[in-house]
């Protein structure tokens, strides 16, 4: 409890910090932080739960391999009983067995065994899925006095497999690890690679029958995810993989062209179109002579016939379903329908390489250091001449050739015979996630204004937008463009989505508002608030505990046009500002014209990563923007 009521306590430092920064408070705020910081590791010590013990033995035995799983957890309060709710993985491919589980109090005695009318075996099929192989055994085991002790372990029979181990020793990353071992056991002569991350406690004993390999670690702290951060960099975790496998066909994790054969080799013959579709793309690319525009052709006939749905079954994991599959059916996940995509310009003399790629809100970094598989999505790069095009083949709104925020601007394995090799996806630009405001106030002697508003997105607003745009009711569409307007006290009367054609990577929200109590009185004059900045919320450095990485620049930009009632005038304006460190630019200008006061600012964050010592940097320079921009405008009567 007393840790939850510290996290309030945080929340409410941080939201007032933000949105109230009275000078005469800001003592007391950053008293209160102090302390917040100073009971931290008090906190960590209270955590609901914790993982006492957490051991995983992998034995590779005549081409199997089978994992036995030991966990014990401490369930220290109520709030912590969620992590007795035990959830198995397996599937076909990979069989579970010898479930075994109890409940026991901190001085060893055993409360109940698991009964096995207790299990329940669920589908873990996703919504986005049609068929999948993955499973999951499901029971609870929970106590009504505290703390108890839940203890459960089951083996893992795999048949095919490209990895010995993929471990960390992290089962829940908001409950520390106190003990955590790994242990793989190998035939003598197995060839084998293996990358270690932050684990210095790794040896191997090749002494004895086998080879063991063995880790020793533990993980205290309870990471958070936070913005723009990369949590699973900060766990510990070692692969260890097979040199040469067998997984649908032969493969190796030698080099990154040896793994990258072995997935060419996977989809190769996949590649076969129906004569009805061949007939169907002949008359679609009839008369058209530019390699581009036949691009873009196909793409759009996939985008327009063709719906992503999930299918893992098999070795769907990795191997797409066939191009003629996708023709029949008119749906196929990223594997099938890349591998179609593929297959359309196969048969048009236009080729084109199947890529893989790590998909994610935030890039993760590839392990050069270990040749295997780091993926989980597969877009098609066509090389035309000095440039290439990248097509994202699963979605249905994307513009031709654009990469989306969950893919831009990391390395990726295109997949080419013999010269298979790591990539990196084009970056976004600042252009490109550029978002446009011009907003036009006309105030009147009441205090209201009647207010323009035009936004054009451009990058992540774009997708959320396009997305709005193009797969919601209207109704929804009216409660999302209403909850989104950057006001207070507002009345939307009209709004429209605007996109000029689907290739388009903007869109355009126009809307009418009426805003009330805009204008404050002042004496015998008038102030109000110029419109801010719109930034992400940043939390002070104090409460910071990962690195920041910026996938991509945020670029706003703000046209502001504000209109006085008859008889009043701006008293003063600001001089310009220009604001650049390494972090990025800001800059405002005003001036008046006709009467009106005229606007213009802009705001450029650079994509790029930075340690803990130069986010507090990187926050000094949001906060001198925010002072900067943080401007109320006088209007003063006219004298006559």
């Amino acid at each position: 409890m007393f840790a939850y009521l510290l996290w309030c306590v945080n929340r409410i430092i941080l939201l007032t910090f933000h949105y109230k920064p009275d000078m005469r408070y800001k003592w007391l705020w950053f008293c209160l932080l102090f302390l917040c910081v100073s009971f931290e590791e008090t906190v960590a010590q209270e955590a609901n739960a914790e993982v006492i013990k957490y051991t995983t033995t992998c034995v590779v035995e005549k081409d199997k391999l089978t994992q036995t799983d030991f966990v014990t957890i401490q369930v220290n309060n109520r709030a912590g009983d969620e992590y007795a709710e035990i959830e198995i993985p397996y599937s076909k491919n990979e069989r579970v067995s010898d479930i075994a589980a109890w409940i026991e109090t901190p001085d060893g005695t055993r409360v109940r065994e698991l009964k096995k009318s207790e299990m329940v075996d669920k589908s873990a099929i996703s919504d986005i899925s049609l068929f999948e192989d993955n499973y999951k055994k499901c029971f609870q085991l929970k106590h009504n006095s505290y703390p108890y002790i839940v203890t459960y372990t089951y083996k893992t029979t795999i048949k095919n497999f490209i990895e010995l181990a993929d471990w960390k020793p992290v089962l829940h990353h908001d409950i520390p690890t106190r003990s955590a071992k790994l242990k793989v056991i190998l035939p003598k002569g197995y060839a084998f690679n293996k990358f270690v991350h932050r684990i210095p406690d790794c040896r191997i004993d090749s002494s004895g029958v086998s080879v063991v390999l063995e880790c020793n670690a533990s993980y205290d702290r309870q990471i958070q995810k936070e913005l723009f951060s990369q949590p699973a960099d900060e766990y510990p975790s070692i692969i260890v993989a097979p040199l040469n496998f067998q997984y649908g066909v032969e493969g190796s994790t030698k080099d990154w062209a040896s793994f990258g054969n072995w997935q060419y080799r996977l989809i190769q013959g996949l590649d076969v179109l129906p004569d009805e579709e061949k007939a169907t793309v002949t008359a679609l690319i009839n008369g058209i002579t530019d390699k581009r525009e036949i691009v873009k052709t196909l793409y759009h006939y996939l985008q327009d016939h063709t719906r992503y749905i999930n299918v893992t079954i098999g070795i769907g994991g990795y191997k797409p379903y066939p191009a003629s599959y996708v023709a029949q059916n008119k749906y196929g996940d990223c594997k099938a329908l890349t591998n179609y995509m593929k297959a359309l310009l196969s048969y048009v003399g236009i080729a084109s390489c199947y890529t893989l790629v790590y998909a994610d809100e935030q890039p993760r970094n590839l392990v050069r250091e270990y040749s295997g598989s780091q993926f989980n999505h597969a877009v098609l790069a066509v090389p035309l001449g000095k440039d290439t095009i990248w097509l994202d083949n699963t979605s249905k709104t994307n513009p031709f050739g654009y990469m989306g925020v969950f893919t831009q601007n990391r390395e990726a394995l295109l997949i080419d015979k013999d010269q298979s090799r790591p990539v990196r996806i084009p970056a976004m630009t600042k252009e490109e996630c550029r978002v446009a405001y011009k907003i036009q106030f006309d105030c009147n002697a009441s205090g209201n204004a009647n207010t323009w508003v035009n936004i054009s997105f451009r990058g992540e607003d774009f997708e959320q937008f396009n997305g709005l745009h193009a797969s919601y009711t209207e109704d929804e569409k009216d409660r999302w463009v209403r909850d989104y307007m950057p006001f207070n006290n507002y009345e939307v009367v009209n709004w429209e989505l605007l996109k000029h054609d689907r290739d388009s990577t903007n869109i355009d929200l126009q809307a009418k508002l009426n805003l009330y109590k805009f204008l404050k009185p002042l004496g015998n004059e008038l102030y109000f608030s110029l419109y801010p900045v719109r930034m992400p919320f940043f939390t002070v450095p104090a409460a910071r505990k990962l690195p920041m990485a910026m996938p991509y620049p945020f670029f706003h930009s703000d046209s502001l046009i504000y209109s006085f009632p008859k008889g009043y005038e701006v008293k003063t304006i600001q001089h310009a500002v220009s604001l650049t460190s390494r972090f990025g630019t800001y800059t405002l200008s005003m001036k008046i014209v006709d009467g009106k006061l005229l606007v213009v600012k802009q705001m450029v964050l650079f994509a790029g990563n930075y340690s803990l010592e130069q986010y507090a940097q990187f926050y000094a320079f949001i906060q001198s923007v925010k002072e900067k921009d943080r401007q109320n405008i006088i209007i003063t009567p006219i004298d006559k």
